[in-house]
């Protein structure tokens, strides 16, 4: 087992993100955004397949996969950005001491999706940024304004896809990760992930998701935030 900065600890170092809720978030519900709207099913392309390797920094991967989606692509995002410029820098600003960045004591893994989403708003990506509580709130919004970067419990039964390319929410808790969503199915009631394990992972790199296990997920701390006025700021 692995100890991150906050004292917990994961069995999977690529599974490093840390629950850490600001209160003042419930201040910016995405329902907000998408009130009185009927659910609808939408994609979001993303052509940008980032792979973290054996390493941490799922938080700056999954953010990084958010700023390539449309409709606001950037160009020249890369693993060496998602881990230098969105996850190191989240670690420096975060609620606990050390990182793994250079220089950094105590040497540790992992930071919030908080922390991450603070620093690409910074970067000027996006002007401000809208969470999601609720099965509900991630299907509107995702149908609506864009994809979602997560922050979820992983459990063993989400290492692998089954033969329909769907991870499932089962057995223990290994650790926490930070995963982009990038499609609703209201139909098919599911969800699609893009992992940051490379495209030889799931089906080409994505997932899907039951409602059902989402929603599980998000009621174990999991949760959802979505970038509001986005920019294809110069890197």
């Amino acid at each position: 087992m692995i100890t991150l900065k906050d004292g917990t600890k994961t069995g999977d170092i690529r599974l490093d993100r840390i629950i850490f809720f600001d209160e003042r978030s419930r201040d910016y519900p995405i329902r907000r955004m998408v009130a009185r709207k009927k659910m609808r099913s939408y994609t979001w392309r993303c052509n940008l397949h980032l792979d973290q390797g054996s390493e941490g920094a799922c938080v700056g991967f999954g953010i990084t996969h958010e700023l390539a989606v449309r409709p606001s692509e950037v160009d020249g995002l890369t693993n060496k950005f998602a881990r230098e410029a969105i996850y190191w820098e989240a670690q420096k600003i975060d609620e606990w001491k050390g990182g793994s960045y250079p220089g950094a004591r105590p040497k540790y893994e992992g930071t919030s999706v908080l922390a991450g989403v603070k620093i690409a708003r910074d970067k000027g990506f996006f002007d401000s940024f809208y969470w999601g509580f609720s099965l509900n709130d991630l299907a509107l919004g995702v149908g609506y304004r864009g994809p979602a970067v997560l922050g979820l419990p992983w459990m063993e039964g989400m290492f692998d896809t089954d033969a329909s390319g769907y991870i499932h929410a089962t057995g223990e808790v290994i650790g926490g990760h930070c995963i982009l969503c990038r499609a609703v199915n209201m139909r098919k009631k599911y969800f699609l992930l893009r992992n940051s394990w490379g495209r030889d992972w799931g089906v080409d790199g994505d997932c899907k998701i039951s409602f059902t296990d989402m929603k599980k997920l998000l009621a174990n701390g999991g949760e959802s935030v979505f970038f509001e006025s986005r920019h294809t700021a110069a890197l």
